[in-house]
């Protein structure tokens, strides 16, 4: 069940996710152990008008397609196939939204059952991966190069992840699900 959004709502996720982005850049620590409520970073009304593109999936008011998803997201370029493997590798601290805040790649499109796994770089402070839409999962926060966190896709739909501590300047991401 999802909560209506107000004004106020969205005004107060938004200077939340700032403050969030700039401790994070401090190499600052989550407290807060962690949440499984999505941050809410658009003015969009509770009865978002779906809209389909053959890449991006549907919109709904539960969950953005891929391209409003990353619109703010620098390094998206589109949706990368990576179908016909078992595993991929996303990097974590790539150069992206004016430092080393964006995952490598931004989007990518795989077959069910296939292993991503993320590595991170040991660039841009500490980060982490959490999903948004789509799946439940969590890295812990780091900024150890060589760390990896890894998920198996075994559903089809599309799955939209954040670095918590930089999801206010664009560190976000996709696994669309075949």
């Amino acid at each position: 069940m999802s909560r209506p959004r107000t004004r106020r709502t969205v005004v107060r996720a938004v200077c939340g996710s700032l403050a969030v982005g700039v401790a994070g850049c401090l190499g600052g620590d989550s407290t807060d152990g962690g949440t499984d409520e999505p941050a809410t970073t658009t003015d969009a009304p509770a009865t978002t008008t779906q809209a389909t593109t053959a890449d991006q999936g549907t919109e709904t008011a539960d969950q953005p397609t891929v391209e409003s998803f990353l619109a703010d997201t620098s390094n998206f370029d589109g949706v990368v196939d990576r179908t016909g493997t078992d595993a991929v590798e996303v990097e974590v601290g790539v150069e992206a939204n004016g430092a080393f805040f964006g995952f490598g790649p931004a989007a990518v499109r795989v077959d069910q059952g296939t292993t991503v796994t993320w590595t991170w770089t040991g660039q841009g402070s500490t980060h982490n991966v959490v999903a948004r839409h789509g799946a439940e999962f969590a890295s812990e926060q780091t900024s150890e190069a060589g760390f990896t966190f890894e998920h198996v896709f075994d559903q089809p739909g599309t799955v939209l992840y954040v670095c918590e501590p930089h999801e206010g300047v664009g560190m976000k991401g996709a696994v669309v699900v075949e």
